[in-house]
């Protein structure tokens, strides 16, 4: 659902899909901006106008625009998007948690969940509407409405799905059954009867659909919003500074982790968006903080930043941070380096860096100058040795460098309450994760190879020398 808002006349239209809304918006007039799932404030005193359509011809007509198209020459869903989409597949859609509808991200799925949700869900907004009127006789009330508002417009027909002919698709016993229980709500709400496409009660009671408190999309408005936010307004990209924490803990980002996203965008909405996809699975929380940073590294004086970041981080980061990947642990380390309250905060947060820093680079030494090799190596003929500058090898069977060095920095997390935290917590993802501490741990106090005394060795080097 979208609310778009409308300039001359000053009105919202809640526009549910595939209830004739792209034709109903174009004829009312500009528009000066879109919300979604959420009604700002400052626009609810204006009469808002909504659409509503019988749920099995509404789910039919998303159906086959995503599957055949629509008419609409140039959209988006005049060619079909989704060309092997089945009855059973459209429903499974629905009933998939995991499967995201709120337009933070675009797919294919998300695209036709947003779609076919129920017409009651709170994410469509019923509830702030004054008007409501029918797709069915939707000419004719349209034309009333816009007389009661002294607006002279034509009702164009926009976006029509194509059928699918002598192909389309079969409804079976079962697919009926889980469709009247889905949209159980809407038919009960909106005075539709299953198998009737119309109905002559008209009168609506949305406020049992009405949330009980404010929802992430009221909370974090711009962010569900098409609004654009540049670095100059960067306090703008993000919540208030007060606002409750909970709610973003509690929702759960649909969809499957993927991999981290290293571009940039002067928008700072459409960054925080790039960067959603990476916290599929965990609470919008994690993403909150992980957008705090990015307007820290790109506006550090700004109030609204600073203040979030630490709320989170003093009052929710237990809550969390397991759920940060190693990536983000780091940004926050890096980010209480950089603005830590004091100087013993700052350096936990550096010490936590530098941990995953140095492992950072030596991993990518690895990866880059050296072949795979096996792991345990099956032969070391040395446990010691020069490196550089007076520095000697790590003695495997004997060295607690690895231990003693995180057992100070134990001792040293302790005397900062939320730094403290960040700096255990990446101690235990290097350990835990294949790098060097790993590593070199599994074969701590594995005796080495004995060193070749010098008659043997000058012995093998003539016989090679021969040899070659």
């Amino acid at each position: 659902m979208t609310n778009f808002i409308i300039d001359k006349p000053n009105i919202v239209f809640i526009h549910l899909p595939k209830t004739g809304g792209t034709s109903v918006r174009d004829a009312l007039g500009r528009l000066e901006g879109r919300y979604f799932g959420h009604l700002p404030e400052k626009f609810r005193h204006r009469h808002c106008l909504a659409v509503v359509r019988e749920p099995r011809a509404r789910f039919i007509s998303a159906f086959r625009m995503f599957k055949y198209g629509n008419k609409l020459e140039g959209d988006y869903y005049a060619e079909p998007r989704w060309p092997d989409l089945s009855i059973s597949k459209a429903l499974d859609v629905i009933e998939d948690p995991w499967v995201g509808f709120d337009r933070s991200h675009r797919s294919i799925p998300w695209n036709l969940k947003h779609h076919i949700i129920p017409q009651t869900h709170e994410f469509n907004c019923l509830y702030y509407a004054d008007t409501v009127l029918r797709f069915e006789t939707l000419d004719q009330q349209f034309s009333n409405f816009c007389t009661e508002q002294g607006i002279g417009v034509q009702l164009p027909r926009l976006r029509a799905s194509h059928d699918g002919g002598e192909h389309e698709d079969v409804w079976s016993a079962q697919d009926d059954e889980r469709f009247n229980r889905i949209f159980a709500d809407d038919y009960r709400a909106l005075n539709y009867a299953p198998g009737v496409t119309s109905s002559t009660k008209n009168l609506y009671n949305f406020e049992s659909l009405r949330p009980k408190a404010d929802t992430i999309y009221d909370i974090w408005s711009i962010y569900f919003s098409d609004q654009k936010t540049f670095v100059k307004e960067a306090g703008k990209a993000l919540p208030d500074d007060t606002c409750a924490l909970e709610p973003f803990a509690d929702d759960i980002i649909p969809g499957n982790p993927s991999g981290a996203w290293a571009g940039r965008s002067k928008d700072l909405i459409a960054h925080f968006h790039n960067l959603q996809p990476e916290f599929s699975g965990a609470s919008r929380l994690s993403h909150l903080l992980a957008c705090t940073i990015v307007v820290l590294r790109r506006a550090p004086n700004c109030e609204k930043a600073h203040k979030l970041f630490w709320r989170i981080m003093d009052e929710q980061f237990e809550v969390i941070r397991s759920e940060l990947s190693l990536r983000w642990l780091v940004s926050v380390a890096d980010t209480v380096s950089d603005f830590g309250r004091n100087t013993g905060e700052r350096a936990v947060g550096m010490s936590a860096s530098i941990y995953a820093n140095s492992a950072k680079l030596h991993e990518s030494e690895l990866k880059l100058f050296y072949p795979k090799r096996p792991w345990p190596p099956r032969k070391r003929f040395s446990a010691g040795g020069d490196l550089f500058d007076g520095m000697l090898t790590y003695w495997t069977e004997k060295g607690d460098l690895i231990d003693n060095m995180f057992a100070r920095s134990k001792e040293v997390a302790m005397l900062e309450h939320t730094s403290g935290k960040v700096l255990m917590e990446v101690i235990e993802r290097l350990t835990i994760g294949p790098t060097v501490y790993r590593r070199f741990n599994s074969i701590s106090g594995v005796k080495a190879a004995p060193l070749l005394k010098e008659k043997v060795k000058d012995k093998i080097n003539r016989i090679l020398k021969k040899r070659v």
